[in-house]
């Protein structure tokens, strides 16, 4: 989630719109350590009208105000602040640490937030197969939605990366680039 709760929307023309989904399974662990699952969040329809119901009006949209609400509230203007800072600092180290790899530079040169779009000298998907192979999700490649940024790729560091998080992924992808 970035560093808090954020809101997935889901969307659909008009005509599709009665054939969303309206189960969310969630996953717990019973008093003996089991996994156990429930349905949650589902409006009555899914009992009262089971073969016809495709609909979770409003009860999911409660939650996740309730739980913005929470994480605001817990995390404060000085903790939110905190927390957009470290996010910029992050992605700051990691790609000045980034581009001291032979071939890797920064493609576009403006403010970033938590996110950075990265030149590499080969082919992502195979750069990302590699670095998934130590267990390190590398980022996402922009080739597929924009064809002409090819090698390209779409890193971001959040607040939750340390300092060793950002040398591993140095280190394995200079590993991974030779």
């Amino acid at each position: 989630s970035s560093g808090g709760p954020y809101f997935g929307f889901m969307c659909t023309s008009l005509k599709h719109v009665r054939q969303m989904p309206g189960r969310i399974v969630g996953a717990t662990l019973d008093r003996d350590g089991k996994t156990g699952y429930t349905l949650t969040l589902q409006a009555r329809e899914q009992h009262i009208r089971r073969s016809k119901a495709t609909s979770n009006i409003c009860t999911n949209q409660g939650l996740m105000v309730t739980a913005a609400t929470i994480y605001m509230a817990l995390m404060g203007a000085t903790g939110l602040e905190r927390m957009a800072a470290a996010c910029h600092a992050n992605i700051r180290a990691l790609t000045e640490k980034l581009c001291t790899i032979p071939g890797v530079t920064s493609l576009f040169q403006r403010p970033v937030f938590h996110e950075q779009v990265l030149k590499l000298p080969i082919a992502v998907p195979e750069c990302l197969n590699a670095l998934a192979k130590h267990d390190i999700l590398g980022g996402y490649s922009l080739q597929s939605e924009y064809p002409e940024l090819k090698d390209t790729l779409l890193i971001c560091a959040t607040e939750l990366r340390t300092s060793e998080d950002i040398n591993l992924y140095h280190d394995t992808l200079a590993q991974v680039l030779v």
